[in-house]
């Protein structure tokens, strides 16, 4: 037979509930938040994999910014990175909020979008992750083995070229290229793919003759050769494809085109903040197994801190606000 407790023991037992609950709200209370990366790119980019790496070391205790606690990957992918960058233009500036992106979120679409749905002045630069150049990759059944072949190709009109999309690297270095080389925008065709994965697949097919595209897997294509690469944008040949010359190399010095993978915050973080997250982000790049998955990727481990961030965007900015305007590219 159940028996009801004496009075003081019920007071005893809810005076102990009490105590226990009260100390429950105040640990939920202080728990900090947790540190959050937003990526605007699908899991698999490269992006996504240098917030992994990231994350994976803020995780462990003792690391600075934090002490370890729950890091997460947030894929925020949409509108050229620009959902990503409100979202983390609308968090508090303590460090606990990042943004890892390609620069074109930050050079490229507030010549591009009319609206971007947030000021990209609230994010304060933390650091530079790596560089990546394009490819000029052509299929073996379009006839293009040479830049020059190429070129006349172009000449002859409606060339379409692949890319991972409007205003995405590979469309601004085609469209760069194309100025430069003096042809006029009815000689190629913009043929926009939902990312360079994509386009390159498409490319390596045979299903669009062109591309200007990002590297990653490029080299084993180009070894196979199921496609020939005829430049790099980069002002020095890549390692991964030395025998592949500079758009300097085959006639039009000076134009080098490389993008970064940045790391940003809220701006407003108190002083120091940025240094100490950069710092971390910089070290692990010292790291021989971080290095290979960059290899990997096709990144260089270029990297540098809040200035250089900083300047990366101020430099670009205005290089690709010209690209924009005189191509009258635009945003669907």
């Amino acid at each position: 037979m159940n028996r009801m407790p004496h009075p003081g023991r019920r007071r005893a037992l809810g005076l102990a509930s009490g105590v226990l609950l009260g100390t429950a709200r105040r640990v939920e209370a202080q728990a900090p938040d947790p540190y959050r990366i937003v990526v605007p790119f699908p899991p698999g980019a490269a992006s996504d994999g240098i917030a992994r790496l990231l994350a994976d070391r803020m995780l462990r205790p003792g690391a600075a910014p934090g002490s370890g606690g729950t890091v997460i990957v947030d894929n925020r992918a949409g509108a050229g990175g620009n959902l990503a960058g409100a979202q983390v233009a609308r968090a508090r500036p303590d460090g606990r909020t990042l943004l890892l992106t390609i620069d074109t979120t930050l050079t490229v679409n507030p010549h591009l979008y009319a609206d971007l749905g947030y000021d990209p002045e609230v994010l304060e630069p933390v650091a530079v992750l790596g560089t990546f150049a394009q490819v000029l990759l052509a299929h073996p059944s379009s006839g293009i083995a040479s830049m020059a072949e190429f070129l006349a190709k172009a000449r002859q009109g409606g060339l379409p070229y692949a890319s991972g999309g409007v205003g995405t690297p590979g469309q601004l270095v085609m469209e760069a290229f194309r100025l430069a080389a003096g042809l006029p925008a009815a000689a190629l065709v913009h043929v926009p793919y939902r990312g360079s994965g994509p386009a390159l697949t498409d490319l390596v097919a045979g299903n669009v003759p062109v591309g200007f595209l990002a590297i990653s897997g490029a080299p084993e294509f180009v070894r196979s050769e199921q496609v020939r690469a005829l430049a790099v944008s980069s002002a020095e040949r890549l390692d991964t494809l030395p025998g592949v010359p500079t758009l300097g190399e085959v006639g039009f010095p000076g134009l080098d085109m490389e993008f970064a993978n940045l790391l940003m915050a809220p701006r407003g973080l108190p002083p120091g903040l940025a240094a100490g997250i950069a710092s971390q982000a910089i070290g692990m790049l010292r790291e021989e197994a971080v290095r290979a998955r960059f290899a990997n990727w096709n990144l260089s481990t270029r990297a540098g801190g809040p200035a250089e961030a900083g300047e990366w965007i101020t430099r670009a900015r205005p290089r690709w606000g010209e690209v924009v305007r005189a191509t009258g590219m635009q945003a669907g």
